[in-house]
C-alpha cells in the first residue's frame, strides 16, 4: 500500500515560531545587556547585594572604592567579593550588634559567625573610625548602651536629645515576684511568657490611649514564641508591628515594647546572654521605650543588673505590681 506524503502539518509551524521566539528573545536580552553596560558606563555610584557584585554585567568590572554596610552582619567571604573589585573600602557596621546568622553550630565553630568587620577592629582598632553622634534616640534612652558598650562616647543630636512622647522616655517594668513564668512550647526550643504578653499588651493600649499612632510603635522580643503570642494578643491592632529583635536590626519606631521574655528559678537566659541582641532592643525607639522583663533571672547578668540599677537611678523603673494596681478596672 502507498503511504501517501505528508504535509509540512502543524507540528512544523509549531517549531517554527519556537525558533522564532527563542530568536526574538535573546535580541531582546541582548538589547537589554547593551542597555544595562551602558547605564554602568556612565554610572559614579553603582548599588549591589555582595552576591550581585558577581553578576554577569558587573563581574569584570572594576571600581574605585567599595562601600559595604552592615558589614558586621555579612560573612566573611561573602565581603570578599566587594572588596576584590577595589582598590579602597569602607566596611561600614557595628560589630556590638548582632552578627552575621550562620545556622551551622560547625562553621560557627569554625568562626564563620565572626564578621571581617569585628576582626578588623580587634587587629586594626586604628583603623576604626566612631560616628559618636547619635539622631535616633532620646538621651535617656541612649545613655546606658552608650555607657555600657561604647565607654560613654555617644552623643545625642541636640534634635533629638529630648525628644519624647511623654514625660517618661525610658521605663522600665520588673515582674519579678509577679509569677510570670516562662514556658517552652512542645516541640520547640523556643520560649514564651503568657503573663508577660498580658502585661505588655496593657502597656500597649496605655500607649495608644495617649495618642501613639499604631504606625509608630512596634513591639520586639527574642523569641518567636512569644512574638506568635504576641501577634494573637495583638491582632485587633494589625498596624503594631511585632517581630523578633533580630528581625528589627537597623529599624526603628517612635515608640517600643520590648518582651525580655525569660522568668525561671536558674536564672537561665540562654541567647539573652548575647548582649549583642538587647543591644539591638535598647537602641530601636526614637522617643520611647518601655522594657517588660523579669529582674529575679535577668539581673544575674552584669549587663542586666546595670541596666535596671541605671533605671532605678533616673526614676525609670517600676514594678508589674504597682502598675498592675494603677490599671483602672475594667
Amino acid at each position: 500500500k502507498q503511504r501517501t506524503k505528508r504535509g509540512p502539518g502543524r507540528f512544523s509551524g509549531s517549531r517554527a515560531q519556537e525558533r522564532e521566539a527563542r530568536a526574538l528573545f535573546a535580541e531582546a536580552r541582548q538589547r537589554e545587556d547593551r542597555a544595562e553596560a551602558d547605564v554602568l558606563e556612565r554610572a559614579s555610584v553603582v548599588l549591589a547585594t555582595l552576591t550581585g557584585v558577581e553578576s554577569n554585567a558587573l563581574r569584570d568590572r572594576r571600581f574605585d572604592l567599595a562601600v559595604v554596610d552592615e558589614a558586621t552582619q555579612s560573612v566573611e567571604p561573602a565581603v570578599y567579593l566587594a572588596l576584590l573589585k577595589a582598590g579602597r573600602a569602607v566596611l561600614a557596621g557595628d560589630h556590638l550588634q548582632l552578627p552575621p546568622t550562620v545556622l551551622s553550630e560547625a562553621a560557627q565553630k569554625g568562626g564563620l559567625a565572626v564578621s571581617l568587620f569585628e576582626r578588623l577592629a580587634q587587629a586594626r582598632p586604628e583603623a576604626v573610625v566612631t560616628l559618636a553622634e547619635q539622631h535616633r534616640m532620646n538621651e535617656r534612652i541612649m545613655r546606658y548602651p552608650s555607657d555600657a558598650l561604647y565607654g560613654g562616647r555617644l552623643r545625642a543630636h541636640p534634635a533629638v536629645a529630648r525628644h519624647a512622647i511623654d514625660a517618661e522616655p525610658l521605663e522600665v517594668i520588673d515582674t519579678a515576684g509577679r509569677g510570670f513564668e516562662e514556658e517552652t512550647p512542645e516541640g520547640s526550643e523556643s520560649k514564651l511568657n503568657e503573663g508577660e504578653a498580658g502585661l505588655v499588651a496593657t502597656e500597649l493600649m496605655r500607649l495608644l490611649q495617649a495618642g501613639v499612632a499604631p504606625r509608630d510603635v512596634a513591639v520586639i522580643a527574642p523569641y518567636d514564641a512569644q512574638v506568635q503570642l504576641l501577634r494573637q494578643r495583638l491582632a485587633a491592632h494589625p498596624d503594631v508591628e511585632v517581630d523578633t529583635v533580630d528581625g528589627f536590626q537597623g529599624r526603628e519606631k517612635e515608640a517600643i515594647v520590648v518582651s525580655l521574655t525569660r522568668s525561671n528559678e536558674g536564672g537561665e537566659l540562654g541567647f539573652l546572654a548575647d548582649i549583642r541582641r538587647m543591644n539591638v532592643a535598647l537602641t530601636r525607639a526614637r522617643k520611647k521605650l518601655l522594657v517588660v522583663g523579669d529582674g529575679a533571672t535577668v539581673r544575674r547578668h552584669p549587663f542586666y543588673d546595670g541596666f535596671f540599677r541605671y533605671a532605678e537611678s533616673i526614676g525609670a523603673w517600676s514594678s508589674a505590681w504597682e502598675r498592675e494596681a494603677a490599671t483602672p478596672a475594667p
